[in-house]
């Protein structure tokens, strides 16, 4: 029977895709959506005639259709705007990067280091932030870090989000380019009435990290409620959290040598064993090879070291000399090393590696956000969505400093008498010296940021009942970024290198004869002698500082049409079908310093202008099929097919697609499958960045220590590089290099990019049973396949696999410079298509509710296990599983239970995460501490009406206080060794106490 369908009302407070909206009746589309919930409940809206047999056509993420049947072959998790309210969240990716199905993503934890301070992003599937699309009301949104669509997602107001749809598998045939991990679209409040004030703040658990802020949000209807308009304004201010106020954070663990696993390996080498057979005895024995340890560099000092004699000599603000003060043993560690490898333990006076980072950058963001939406006579709706953005923030690192590779001349004016004396005793001509130039102040970079964004939209239908679309928009972001505390390297060569004229005086070698690192056409005369064994100068540090100021920008034009409606009515119901057109330009430019364009900073770290721009035209088109309808073991059977051709102006014509398909044998259960091919052609980044260089502390797989645990292969492969490679007194094999070495970074774009595809595959049963109300379960395969990745190495990743390949005629030793004893001096980061990801895991997500004392019980889960991460960094490799280690534990889940009563509510959130490995060949005998523990971090928030008007929201972030996993690379907060830095992965801040207040009137 052919049901009757009224033509489609659009309710202003959404737009297209929107949720699964059914209201006259209990349908098994709701119940598909429930089950994806985190949330007791959410609102929706739809206007619905009193006609009960009347159902509207509506549209879901995932598809631009407007159907009667919609339900999505692909698994939908939404967030409801009471969860965002009660998790106390001003930056919404503070709370989704909660989810299981999201990695760590730029977030106030985790973008101290990378350039982007302050801004936030998400992660799907641990894909990259670039394969996940955010988009808002279903539209694309201008990126905010330049030469990329990476949207910032802490310009989207937290308190006009109606509900948050995570579409988790590829989405390209519908949205396009960057919806190859899965989209994250955005469903902002519409058509607000009134006017709500809501006033913020927080704190930690030890004064620390304060944050406050306020927004404000008017609504007024006119015309007799055909138009709405709603004006909204916030603004939050966020305080820096230091590591240094979490001592968990900065205690320098490492794996350090078992004295009895040594003497151990010596005995069984005096019984004539081979080094091949001791290896493989001790990694199967129950002595741990290492234990962990804390160790710290003697030259992490705000005062000068130098190392003489076997003694660590540090100085007094006079400029006279005393033995370092070091840790509880009162022991110098790795002695052979010399001032760059040497170290002790805690207790001394060193500082820890992450004394001067930060755990929490300090924002400041102002949001203007404006509405305008009006319906005319002839039922045509025009809409225009207004946003402009300013946001301040800094990341800040180390002062100036240098680690033991700095010389002195022995010539130098302020080596005293007792110093020469020690250097001549120990056969050292030239001084090496390690220091943190504090004085110069902590390096980093100021950002102020802007983005401006307007979107205007009409929709109708036509005479034969289609829907219509047509949108506009217009996205422009901006940023300042100041370099401070920088400083002109070839004033600080000049000013070391002090020595005393004929009258006794110290002078910069530079102001009276030529040297090496003197620029050309620059004048010395004025230079500063800097005495590193005394405070340095206010006249000194004016001199060798300089501040300097880079400008970014990126602009995003949209122009999209689409129309919906039905088709042809087959056998089994009405066929619905989707078709459009869209046009964008993306533009973007970075303007480096002149400080950085001509090389003068610090280390002579070089920039080029990156300048590039590409426009894509696309035609897409979607259909959903009904096969069976009201059969035995077939309620319903239905196929959606989708696909997308689009044209680049610099990356060709690709093609993406998706098949699915909805099958609900009986009421209480509904299958879902889909198969899609998603492409993404390379970003303006990866396409047009130019050559640039950078200073760089390369670390090197040959070094003394190192090589004492590698495999064989990497032994042979040193000795072929030139490393001096040995067996010392303990019959270790080992070699004179030492651990980290001065080097550069060179980083480029490449315009020779393929596109990368992704092939996905999800498959779920839905399963909500009758016999139990209110509960409903799901569970979603889903496969990822992503070949021709386009990415670059990490620098960790290009030095360690070099020496661990059978040739040293392969693609990471390419991207090496090495001098002739072995040493990596120079490091290519070339952006390539990487071969091949696969990632396989199972989600499972369960939602219940009940009665009880007359309120609502409310709980929901959501667990991810991570079947498979492999990784393919060569053509020539086998893919290499990394599930289990940093950044990819097997199981992580987050379960909610909540209770609302008259108006209040309280809420508890739990988050696991599993446990992880630095490498998956860590074992007991291998290492103590060799896989980090299970954590389990807990929320409590509180809310309560008051009255019609006001209300209070309270909570407790890390209700417990949980630290972070006391071992090797966890401390700080989770690392990833195959896939970079990536922390975020543990709670680094502690226990966090937050409240809100809000007012409607």
């Amino acid at each position: 029977m052919k049901t009757s369908t009224k033509k489609l009302k659009i309710n202003r407070c959404l737009s297209k895709p929107s949720t699964l909206l059914f209201a006259n009746k209990k349908s098994s589309l709701v119940t598909a959506i429930a089950v994806a919930l985190m949330i007791p409940s959410f609102s929706v809206f739809a206007d619905v005639e009193e006609e009960q047999e009347e159902v509207e056509r509506i549209s879901i993420t995932g598809s631009r259709l407007l159907s009667i049947s919609a339900e999505s072959p692909s698994p939908v998790t939404v967030i409801g705007k009471d969860l965002i309210k009660a998790s106390g969240a001003t930056d919404i990716a503070d709370l989704l990067n909660k989810l299981p199905s999201m990695a760590p993503g730029l977030a106030g934890n985790t973008s101290n280091y990378n350039g982007n301070a302050g801004m936030s992003s998400q992660d799907l599937r641990g894909q990259g932030a670039k394969r996940t699309l955010t988009l808002i009301n279903g539209r694309r949104h201008v990126g905010s870090i330049p030469g990329e669509s990476t949207v910032d997602m802490s310009t989207i107001p937290a308190a006009l989000i109606e509900r948050i749809e995570i579409l988790t598998g590829g989405a390209s045939s519908i949205y396009g380019a960057d919806a190859v991990a899965g989209v994250v679209n955005i469903i902002m409040t519409k058509d607000f009435e009134g006017t709500q004030l809501n006033i913020s703040g927080g704190t930690s658990d030890r004064g620390d990290g304060n944050k406050h802020g306020f927004s404000l949000t008017h609504g007024l209807n006119f015309n007799n409620g055909k138009g709405n308009t709603t004006f909204y304004v916030s603004y939050d201010e966020v305080d820096e959290i230091s590591a240094k106020d979490r001592p968990y954070t900065n205690s320098n663990w490492e794996y350090i040598d078992n004295p009895a696993n040594t003497e151990l390996k010596n005995q069984l080498r005096a019984q004539g064993l081979t080094a091949e057979e001791i290896t493989e005895y001790i990694n199967n024995d129950d002595i741990p090879n290492f234990l962990i340890g804390q160790r710290y560099s003697v030259t992490a000092s705000p005062t000068s070291v130098v190392y003489l004699g076997g003694v660590a000599y540090t100085f007094n603000a006079d400029g006279s000399m005393r033995p370092v003060r070091l840790g509880e043993s009162g022991e110098l560690f790795d002695k052979d090393q010399g001032l760059t490898g040497v170290r002790t333990d805690a207790g001394g006076e060193q500082l820890g590696s992450y004394d001067y980072q930060r755990l929490r950058v300090p924002v400041e963001k102002l949001i203007f956000n404006n509405t305008l939406n009006y319906e005319f006579d002839n039922e045509l709706y025009f809409s225009m969505d207004t946003k402009y953005t300013r946001a301040k923030s800094e990341s800040r690192v180390f002062p100036n400093s240098v680690y033991g590779s700095t010389l002195l001349s022995a010539d130098n004016a302020f080596i005293s008498d007792e110093l020469s004396t020690l250097m001549v005793e120990d056969g050292v001509t030239d001084l090496p010296f390690g220091r943190h130039f504090v004085e110069m102040g902590l390096s980093g970079s100021d950002f102020k940021r802007e983005l401006f964004q307007v979107v205007a939209s009409l929709e109708g239908e036509f005479a034969n009942g289609w829907s219509w679309e047509f949108y506009g928009q217009y996205g422009k972001s901006t940023s300042d970024d100041t370099t401070v505390n920088d400083f002109y390297e070839d004033r600080w060569q000049a000013s070391l290198d002090s020595v005393k004229d004929e009258n006794g005086n110290a002078v910069c070698r530079a102001s009276i004869e030529e040297t090496w690192y003197a620029r050309e056409g620059e004048n010395y005369s004025n230079c500063i002698p800097h005495n590193v064994f005394q405070p340095m100068s206010d006249e000194l540090v004016d001199y060798l500082k300089v501040d300097h100021t880079s400008s970014q920008s990126q602009t995003q034009r949209v122009m999209h049409f689409n129309t919906s409606g039905e088709l042809i009515e087959n056998w089994a119901g009405m066929i619905y079908f989707s078709t459009g057109l869209e046009y964008r330009k993306e533009t973007s430019e970075t303007s480096p310093s002149p400080i950085y364009r001509e090389g003068l900073g610090g280390w002579n770290t070089l920039s080029r202008p990156v300048i590039g721009n590409y426009d894509v035209k696309e035609a897409f088109f979607e259909t959903n099929i009904p096969l069976l309808s009201d059969v035995f073991l077939a309620e319903s059977l239905e196929v959606s097919l989708s696909g997308r051709v689009s044209s680049y102006s610099e990356a060709g014509t690709n093609t993406s697609w998706n098949i699915g398909s909805v099958w609900k044998p009986t009421d209480d259960v509904m299958v879902r499958v889909s198969r899609s091919k998603s492409a993404r052609a390379p970003n303006i980044n990866e396409q047009f960045t130019t050559e640039s260089e950078g200073f760089a502390w390369l670390y090197q797989p040959c070094s003394q220590n190192q090589i004492k645990t590698a495999e064989a292969i990497v032994v042979e492969n040193c000795k072929k590089m030139g490393v001096n490679v040995f067996v010392n007194e303990e019959g270790e094999t080992t070699s004179d290099m030492r651990w980290y070495q001065p080097g550069n970074v060179v980083s480029s774009g490449n315009k020779e990019l393929d596109v990368e595809t992704a092939n996905t595959l999800t498959a779920g049963i839905v399963i909500t049973p009758t016999a139990i109300e209110n509960f409903e379960i799901t569970f979603d395969y889903w496969d990822i396949k992503l070949s021709n990745m386009i990415d670059s190495f990490n620098v960790g990743t290009i030095v360690a696999s070099c020496p661990e390949q059978e040739s040293l005629d392969n693609q990471f030793c390419n991207l090496l410079t090495r001098q002739d004893n072995g040493v990596i001096t120079d490091v290519a980061l070339k952006t390539l298509n990487l071969n091949e990801r696969r990632t396989r895991g199972l989600d499972i997500i369960m939602n219940y509710s009940f009665d009880v004392f007359g309120g609502e019980v409310a709980i929901n889960s959501i667990t991810q296990k991570l079947i498979a991460r492999d990784i393919q960094t060569d053509p020539t490799l086998d893919l290499v599983s990394t599930v289990g280690l940093y950044g990819s534990p097997e199981w992580k889940s987050s379960l909610n239970l909540s209770y609302d009563y008259q108006g209040s509510r309280l809420g508890i959130s739990t988050r696991f995460i599993g446990k992880q490995k630095s490498r998956l060949t860590n074992t007991p005998s291998i290492m103590t501490h060799h896989e980090t523990p299970t954590m389990l971090y807990t929320d409590v928030n509180f809310s309560y009406k008051i009255d019609d008007n006001l209300s209070l929201n309270v909570g407790v972030d890390n209700l417990f206080d949980k630290k972070t996993p006391q071992m090797p690379n966890a401390y700080s907060g989770g690392a990833n060794y195959y896939l970079g830095s990536s922390g975020g992965l543990f709670d680094t801040f502690g226990r966090m106490y937050f409240g809100s207040v809000s007012y409607e009137f």
